[in-house]
């Protein structure tokens, strides 16, 4: 049976995305810490720096137009993945990331192309708080079920090497704890999970989880 959101033509579905207060509130709050973040990094902003505005931009505007859910988690998995994706707006740089070396920039990148490809790939199915949009299987998400956590990081992995600070070690850390957290609530939402799981056996890191 084609459901009432499948039946509406493409166009009509993203400008009433756009239109919903539930979409267009948190992407405004959303943009104001992207760019505090931006705000509180070196300037010229470094490749990584700018990178990462360039991504949240996207993600951004993937909340925007994602689909409607058909299962939402509860407020509790909605604190935990809020927190988890804000809460690396409270990393600073002071301009280190300028003088990075190689190799830090390197990891960075790599992490910003993998999480750039992940998001295309998961499309309008992208969102922050736990959802069935429907499940993605193909492109990253044929070899790790959360392919943008897993780039995110490998992302923050660069930036520890560039920004060795307490503040980076502990803001990173409850970055990590958070996301656990959320991988597994997540993971009880979307329908036809565990055909998934029988697929695709790791969750982040192949061998590791």
């Amino acid at each position: 049976m084609v459901t009432a959101q499948a039946a509406l033509p493409r166009r009509r579905q993203i400008i009433r995305a756009l239109l919903k207060p539930g979409n267009t509130l948190p992407a405004i709050v959303w943009l104001f810490l992207v760019f505090n973040q931006a705000a509180n990094s070196g300037f010229p902003p470094s490749i990584s720096t700018s990178g990462l505005v360039i991504i949240n931009t996207t993600a951004l505007a993937l909340f925007m137009v994602r689909r409607d859910a058909s299962k939402v988690g509860s407020l509790l998995e909605g604190v935990l993945a809020v927190s988890g994706t804000f809460v690396a707006s409270f990393l600073k740089d002071a301009g280190q990331l300028h003088d990075a070396r190689l190799l830090p920039t390197l990891v960075q990148v790599a992490g910003l192309l993998g999480w750039a490809a992940s998001l295309a790939t998961l499309g309008r199915s992208f969102g922050i708080v736990p959802a069935d949009r429907g499940l993605v299987r193909h492109g990253p998400y044929r070899f790790v079920r959360h392919p943008i956590y897993a780039f995110e990081a490998l992302f923050f992995f660069g930036y520890l090497l560039a920004v060795p600070t307490p503040r980076s070690f502990i803001v990173i850390a409850v970055w990590c704890v958070l996301q656990v957290a959320r991988i597994v609530r997540e993971e009880r939402i979307l329908g036809g999970y565990e055909a998934y799981r029988e697929q695709v056996r790791w969750r982040v890191l192949p061998f590791v989880w």
